[in-house]
């Protein structure tokens, strides 16, 4: 066998060995709890491995009934994130953002499902428009399609239906808006006044 074949044999069986041991390494999840009383804060982003994740959480810790959305930039995954947010109020938990708490997009959803619905003054929450990048606020047909759908969600969680075309038109797919207290109140975001000055 020549040198060249078996250096291309190493480097194939070499690579395989990587493959399979990342294969079996625990998924290292993109979600985290830290539990402290009765409130859990939550960091990192929903993936496909979250539903399940969430699930366990909330059945191995029954005496937390409040979620402190800490630092959750979104979403990898809007179906898994679907059915989180339906557990999330299934639950009965209450969401909370801290003042130096700091959730976008798809982490936007758990916020909604909370009853109640709760923010300290200085708290960051930032929408914008979801799938391709097809024009400057997404695509339209995209937008259309989901219209119905969310605007029912929003309604049933107690927020104004209207708030999904506000964040269509608030901030392009690559942009972020970060809502005001009083965008958060004029939508029913939030179920109590936080009392910010202006």
């Amino acid at each position: 066998m020549k040198l060249i074949h078996i250096f291309i044999v190493a480097v194939m069986l070499a690579l395989g060995f990587l493959a399979f041991r990342d294969l079996t390494k625990p998924v290292e999840h993109q979600l985290s709890f830290r539990v402290q009383g009765n409130a859990a804060y939550v960091f990192g982003t929903t993936d496909s491995h979250s539903h399940n994740l969430v699930k366990n959480f909330v059945r191995k810790n029954p005496n937390v009934d409040t979620l402190i959305l800490q630092a959750m930039p979104g979403t990898q995954d809007m179906d898994t994130n679907r059915r989180v947010v339906m557990d999330i109020r299934a639950a009965g938990l209450a969401t909370h953002v801290p003042a130096d708490g700091r959730i976008a997009s798809g982490a936007v959803d758990w916020f909604i499902a909370g009853r109640p619905r709760t923010v300290e003054c200085g708290a960051m929450i930032g929408v914008h428009s979801w799938g391709s990048k097809m024009g400057d606020r997404g695509d339209k047909t995209f937008y259309d399609s989901q219209l119905r759908t969310q605007r029912y969600f929003l309604n049933k969680m107690g927020v104004d239906p209207d708030f999904y075309e506000f964040t269509r038109s608030a901030a392009g797919p690559d942009d972020i808006y970060w809502l005001t207290v009083d965008d958060m109140l004029r939508y029913r975001l939030i179920t109590e006044d936080p009392g910010c000055a202006p």
